[in-house]
């Protein structure tokens, strides 16, 4: 004989699981009362407030990858070691097989920071978008021979006075 098969003492009857629709087990032979009912009341839940629309918090930016055209070699040590593939290489138009850059493409750039820790140059700086004096920055490092193909364009912030 099993322990549990030994056990001379009843067993408690179980609690309903609130939400459910179990009938809760009486442990009296006896049947209930005429007009009671045997399934348990339906246990109130509480609802999770909505909020509104738009009262999501906003969140914070993320910085972007650029890269600094007056010192990039071409080694594609970026392109490598970049999850999202967002560094591409650009071929100088006037000798296409020598000098070629590379360029982010911020619209894919999720700013990790991995290109900017691996960079053997030490050109890639990691900025926001909005920082205030990033128009000049982004002009400062971008080589116009090398056209405007994946040129980002950021969205500068007002100065606040």
């Amino acid at each position: 004989m099993s322990e549990r098969e030994n056990n001379s003492t009843p067993a408690a009857p179980r609690a309903p699981v609130p939400g459910t629709a179990e009938p809760v087990a009486s442990s009296s032979p006896a049947a209930p009362a005429e007009g009671v009912s045997t399934t348990p009341a339906p246990v109130a839940t509480a609802e999770p407030t909505a909020k509104p629309a738009g009262a999501r918090k906003p969140r914070k930016p993320r910085p972007k990858a650029l890269i600094n055209e007056n010192g990039c070699t071409g080694c594609e040590a970026c392109i490598t070691v970049c999850p999202v593939d967002c560094i591409v290489k650009i071929p100088n138009p006037s000798l296409p097989e020598l000098n070629p850059i590379c360029r982010v493409d911020w619209d894919r750039c999720t700013g990790c920071t991995i290109c900017a820790r691996d960079c053997p140059w030490e050109t890639i700086d990691m900025v926001y978008p909005n920082q205030t004096g990033i128009r000049v920055m982004v002009q400062s490092y971008h080589l116009p021979e090398y056209g405007t193909q994946f040129v980002p364009q950021p969205q500068e912030e007002e100065a606040v006075a």
